[in-house]
């Protein structure tokens, strides 16, 4: 298998990358929410549109994939040892995969724009939840970490994944019954 932890971009590009990803992901959903507020507060029009809907749709997942993802890495780093920072790596990669999945699925939203809130809650968590767990299968045949200590990182990697998105589907579904 092809090791995608040898030659790594640096860091900040990297987080760069997963912002912009989770920016595309988000967009579809942003921008019908800036259009629908942008009608109802009386936005101007330089602000309501698509750019500014693209950009703002990934800051509240990246701020916390970002944060969450320091305290686990650090934690298992500490707690497990290995080479954690190539699963870290590696993981944004799987982030940014699986949010570019979901871009491409989102053209749904252009067709079916009713169901929308329905269609994020599916998903989110399904490809999300897919591709990490690819990833970490991933990680386990390159010896990242001791094959003895694998279940800690996969209970804590894979739980911070589902917990997020488990808060998030009901948010969503919270959201959409109300809306």
């Amino acid at each position: 298998m092809i090791n995608i932890a040898k030659k790594k971009l640096p860091s900040a590009v990297a987080f760069i990358l997963v912002y912009l990803s989770y920016c595309a992901a988000g967009w579809y959903v942003m921008r019908g929410t800036m259009a629908v507020y942008g009608e109802h507060y009386g936005w101007p029009a330089w602000f309501a549109n698509d750019i500014w809907a693209f950009f703002f749709g990934g800051i509240a997942p990246f701020a916390v994939y970002a944060l969450l993802s320091f305290f686990v890495y650090r934690m298992l780093a500490v707690r497990v040892g290995g080479d954690m920072a190539s699963v870290r790596y590696g993981m944004h990669y799987a982030v940014i995969l699986s949010n570019i999945v979901l871009f491409l699925l989102k053209f749904i939203y252009l067709a079916a724009p009713v169901q929308a809130s329905m269609l994020n809650i599916i998903f989110d968590p399904t490809v999300t939840l897919a591709v990490v767990a690819l990833y970490l299968w991933y990680a386990f045949y390159q010896n990242y970490v001791e094959k003895s200590m694998y279940r800690i990182v996969v209970s804590q990697v894979y739980g911070m994944f589902v917990t997020v998105y488990a808060v998030l589907t009901v948010i969503n579904i919270l959201m959409s019954v109300v809306g």
